[in-house]
């Protein structure tokens, strides 16, 4: 695509900001407006509210301001979606990138699906969602599995100590600081890995298997002491740890997961390793491993979750209308950011 795009960016919360840094001075993208969610946002340089300098843009929360800029993209990463929002977006022509993976498959319920593909229909736009894990991490999974003259089950694990995200609203909707035996913690867990069920169906059909449906099983570690992360405090006995995989299964038997580890510090029981990143296996002939480790100062996880949504932007604008995941877009990469 020759032209630079026009992308408004949707909230700058702790992922949104990333996307914000990664657009400026982008090879191909140009940042032209900005959604403020809460009041206190609103008028200001969307570069002070992402912490750099000021690129003159203002952030508002007047969404006919913001259509009226004919985007050809809106990267969206609000912490939960508004749907009467994203149908007006994507109504008016304009394309959407998303770290709400739910948003590509049926995470938010069949409804909402379809309501936000028949917006992509009268619009002609498109909508994918992405991020490192649901997203860029099973991309890499099967992209290894080309190596292979037989596959027999697949298997990503995301193993981090999250405890440095800050995020308390996040953390306590997925369960931590509850009572392991209470019925709520394992209600909670398993409703925030919707993403990872939608995932499922997506590697199932780029690896050509039939499975007979999703299960879902995790176990807790709970806190040794009263521990106080400066933005929350996990109470001893407590949840401070979940150890779960969500599968696709045939058979009875467990064919791709998607398998997490996640902690809160680390005085916990029992206390889980952590590889700080995401391992891939697939057992097959011959069986493969991937490690993916992030490096450098970029380890809460905030860019490496927003830039696959980033960088896809010119292959969405690109596509054909309607809700398109990894198997209808070419490979996603750094296109154009190799500045040594």
């Amino acid at each position: 695509m020759s032209r630079r795009l026009r992308v408004v960016q949707w909230t700058t919360g702790k992922t949104g900001s990333a996307a914000v840094r990664g657009m400026v001075d982008h090879p191909v993208l140009d940042l032209v407006g900005c959604y403020a969610h809460s009041a206190d946002k609103v008028g200001r340089d969307v570069g002070e509210l992402c912490g750099i300098d000021p690129i003159g843009v203002t952030a508002t929360d007047d969404v006919d301001a913001l259509l009226a800029l004919e985007p050809d993209c809106v990267s969206y990463m609000a912490y939960r979606p508004n749907f009467d929002h994203l149908e007006r977006i994507l109504e008016s022509g304009a394309n959407v990138v998303s770290t709400m993976y739910m948003m590509a498959g049926f995470g938010y319920g069949e409804q909402a699906t379809h309501r936000l593909r028949d917006a992509c229909l009268r619009g002609g736009s498109s909508l994918y969602a992405s991020g490192i894990y649901p997203g860029h991490a099973p991309m890499v999974a099967l992209a290894a599995s080309a190596m292979c003259s037989r596959v027999e089950r697949l298997s990503i694990l995301e193993s981090l100590d999250i405890s440095g995200y800050a995020n308390e609203q996040m953390f306590r909707a997925q369960g931590f600081d509850l009572d392991p035996d209470d019925p709520a913690a394992r209600e909670a867990c398993e409703a925030s890995c919707g993403s990872f069920k939608d995932q499922i169906p997506v590697l199932a059909r780029a690896l050509g298997v039939r499975i007979d449906g999703v299960g879902f099983r995790v176990e807790f570690a709970t806190a040794n002491q009263d521990t106080d992360f400066g933005y929350m405090t996990v109470k001893k006995g407590r949840i401070a740890g979940f150890k779960g995989t969500v599968s696709g299964d045939k058979d009875g038997r467990s064919l791709i997961e998607c398998s997490f580890v996640w902690k809160l510090g680390e005085d916990m029981t029992p206390n889980w390793p952590v590889t700080h990143g995401y391992v891939i296996e697939l057992d097959g002939v011959p069986g493969v491993r991937v490690r993916l480790e992030p490096q450098g100062d970029h380890l809460d996880g905030t860019v490496t979750t927003a830039m696959p949504a980033v960088n896809a932007i010119p292959l969405v604008c690109a596509a054909q209308p309607g809700i398109v995941n990894l198997m209808d877009l070419p490979l996603v990469r750094a296109a154009g950011q190799f500045r040594p």
